[in-house]
């Protein structure tokens, strides 16, 4: 799957997003606590290795700003293989904003990223960097929530906004938040 391909799904995830948000929004009513996370990441790195899949594993600390506004600090862990049997290893760390419509959020993160590339236990390259992505989810009333992330990662910028990246992927985590 190549870098269009990535950048497409998350537009068209959070255009469904957006379509569920304003059928059924509520009042917000976010609470402040401590999730993990697991779940299937989709990566791409054409300049490298083609295109990854494998899990991610993550957790966050939810601080409510007010009734309809989260700020959300968190890590995340990656470990996926490639189409060219390379072997990636992301480790992410960074920040949130949630804006709330009911069970159902949309927002930014920003985040710093480190990514190690090996085959056959041999190191290829790391990169080290900041990035943006964008983070949509809902929560059910039993704190189970679904968080779908969807990052572009190296380059000169953010690569989203001028086509100098390389790494961009997309995480779908299950969880479960404690209040």
């Amino acid at each position: 799957m190549g870098t269009s391909g990535l950048a497409y799904r998350a537009i068209c995830l959070v255009g469904v997003m957006a379509l569920c948000l304003v059928a059924g929004v509520a009042r917000a009513d976010p609470s402040p606590g401590f999730g993990l996370y697991v779940g299937p990441v989709y990566s791409s790195d054409t300049s490298v290795y083609g295109s990854g899949h494998g899990l991610a594993f993550g957790a966050d600390a939810q601080f409510v700003y007010n009734e309809a506004w989260t700020l959300s600090p968190y890590l995340s862990f990656t470990d996926e293989t490639s189409d060219s049997s390379v072997h990636v290893v992301e480790l992410t760390g960074g920040l949130q904003a949630r804006r709330w419509f009911g069970q159902w959020f949309l927002g930014g993160q920003y985040l710093f990223h480190s990514t190690f590339l090996t085959r056959s236990g041999q190191t290829l390259s790391g990169a080290i960097g900041p990035s943006l992505g964008l983070v949509g989810g809902w929560e059910s009333d039993n704190h189970w929530s679904v968080v779908v992330q969807a990052d572009a990662l190296e380059g000169a910028g953010f690569s989203w906004f001028n086509g100098n990246g390389n790494r961009h992927d997309v995480r779908v985590l299950i969880g479960y938040h404690w209040y």
